[in-house]
């Protein structure tokens, strides 16, 4: 209920005696809390919103996916394809915690 007020997402009820329909949802939830919420100490709302945003965004765009053979998707501003010989960059992601490496010109 309180993300549908917060974030504008709309649950789906869980059918009932099916304890395994909500797996994606709670593997998720592990992620996001072990990868990024462990690591800060929040002083207000805005903070956690703010770093569930930003993982969010790493988390659908710029982390590896088994579903995609490890290659991540392109950032907006990387729409073009990369050169074949390149620099690699590290982007931070969450202060440092995390990073992300693209091949750029």
């Amino acid at each position: 209920m309180w993300l549908e007020k917060t974030m504008g997402i709309e649950g789906i009820p869980i059918p009932y005696g099916a304890p395994n329909a909500n797996a994606y949802l709670e593997r998720f939830n592990l992620t996001l809390r072990v990868e990024a919420l462990d690591h800060f100490i929040f002083f207000c709302e805005k903070h956690i919103y703010r770093v569930i945003k930003e993982y969010i965004k790493y988390y659908n765009h710029g982390r590896p996916s088994q579903a995609l053979h490890a290659i991540p998707d392109p950032y907006s501003e990387l729409k073009e394809p990369p050169p074949t010989d390149g620099k690699v960059v590290s982007l931070p992601i969450l202060g440092g915690i995390h990073h992300d490496y693209r091949l750029v010109a």
